[in-house]
């Protein structure tokens, strides 16, 4: 049979030639960004001299009062493609201003997800040149430890910052942006909030997302910060936090392994900016919704909790009563033990009556914790579609515990799918329409809802 030249990637492995040619697909995605400068080193140079509402990166540097220069990158439950590229830049750059090594640290801005190993320092994260010449410099954050209170917000937040990076003489943050399922976009200010955040701070910003009819605010979604309260409370707490210490922020739009969007400045102006760079780059029109939807998470999915977001993109894009088919390998299990714990809790309840318990005693200001949300977005989306999963984790769980049908193992990652598609078009007996999603970043928007 022949098969469409079509791959996603499973982890590091990138899979082709299991959907049959004669299957009515489109591969769903923005046209590829180019390059908005041709010198990567040169662009680097000029948004550290010529920065977006702040002075150049060596001033700065040169009349900060207190010695310490605080990096903040991204944990291991990101990509961190950029990281790798821009970090050695920056690091060589502060040599050449006259910073000492020993007053430059690396805050590994993990919010509430759990610490990283060396390995993931290493692998993931910084690479192993970075990694062996830095790793006594690297501090990881931790959400109960080490913050400091030093105000409230308008939505009464406490704002709780890791004291390491408030005593700092300054604080560069090294972002890349993209849209995130409740913030809207990620990337900017959320290297702070809630990268350095404090528990508390966490627990009290992330239950504005929300609603008992929809689950989520409708405000709270891929791509939008208007009337978003999440995100919107992160940009005042961003603002008032840089009365306390110097920030400059360096942020990348990614394509595939390429920057091809980078800007320097002060991390609130970046933030708004890239808010409408990003629209043509991660929004896709679509006429009609989907039957199946096949998205892969690629390097996202270390884990269930962050490869999840696959399924949020299928949602987009699924007609109801539709199915989402998720590549997600999942090395490191389900990456929550909240979202594990409430999953296990709501077992055997239906949809509407499951979504009302967890909303009610596990996500209000005093209840909320960390991956609770994510038991909600989930059920949202099984109340429209059915989703499947190939992963490496273990099938009981993905079936009992997350509602998840599992993707039968019949050789090798190619070989499971196209056996998986050939049932699903011998049980639906139809011609289905079948959307790709190689990015699950993109905002799938369907007109004929």
């Amino acid at each position: 049979m022949p098969y469409k030249d079509i791959a996603l990637a499973y982890g590091d492995e990138m899979v082709s030639d299991f959907i049959p040619a004669d299957m009515n697909v489109r591969v769903v995605e923005p046209e590829k960004a180019k390059r908005t400068f041709t010198d990567l080193q040169a662009r680097f140079n000029e948004i550290l001299k010529k920065p977006i509402d702040s002075a150049p990166l060596e001033e700065l540097v040169k009349n900060r009062e207190r010695p310490r220069i605080m990096i903040l990158v991204d944990d291991a439950t990101r990509p961190n493609k950029h990281t790798k590229i821009l970090l050695p830049m920056l690091l060589e750059k502060l040599y050449d201003y006259g910073v000492n090594k020993e007053d430059i640290r690396l805050m590994i801005a993990s919010g509430s997800h759990s610490p990283p190993s060396d390995e993931l320092l290493e692998n993931k994260i910084l690479g192993s040149d970075i990694y062996q010449e830095w790793k006594d410099n690297v501090i990881i954050h931790k959400e109960a430890e080490n913050c400091k209170n030093i105000g409230t917000s308008s939505l009464g937040t406490p704002i709780e910052v890791d004291i390491d990076a408030l005593e700092s003489g300054l604080v560069i943050a090294v972002s890349d942006s993209e849209y995130h399922y409740f913030a809207g976009v990620a990337g900017t200010v959320k290297s702070f909030f809630p990268g350095c955040a404090g528990k508390e701070t966490i627990a009290r910003n992330h239950p504005q997302m929300f609603d008992k009819v929809h689950g989520f605010k409708p405000e709270c979604r891929l791509g939008n910060t208007a009337g978003n309260p999440v995100i919107q409370d992160m940009i005042e707490m961003a603002k008032f936090t840089k009365k306390m210490v110097p920030v400059f922020c360096i942020d990348g739009v990614m394509e595939g392994n390429d920057i091809v969007i980078l800007n320097g400045g002060d991390i609130n102006s970046l933030h708004e900016l890239v808010l409408e760079t990003l629209k043509p780059l991660r929004i896709v029109e679509v006429e009609d919704p989907a039957d199946l939807v096949i998205v892969s998470t690629g390097a996202l999915s270390i884990n269930l909790y962050q490869g999840g977001k696959g399924f949020h993109a299928g949602w987009n894009a699924v007609k109801q009563g539709g199915d989402v088919l998720l590549l997600a390998h999942c090395p490191f299990g389900h990456g929550s033990q909240n979202y594990y714990d409430t999953m296990q809790e709501i077992k055997g309840m239906d949809l509407d009556k499951a979504m009302n318990h967890v909303i009610e005693t596990k996500c209000s200001i005093e209840t909320f914790k960390i991956g609770n949300q994510k038991v909600v977005d989930l059920l949202r989306i099984l109340k429209r579609c059915t989703c499947h999963i190939i992963t490496e984790m273990d099938k009981n769980e993905i079936e009992t515990v997350f509602q998840l049908n599992y993707v039968s193992r019949t050789g090798t990652v190619q070989e499971s799918l196209r056996a998986w598609i050939q049932n699903y078009r011998e049980e639906k007996n139809k011609d289905p329409l079948v959307y790709v999603l190689p990015d699950a970043g993109n905002y799938i928007d369907v007109k004929n809802r």
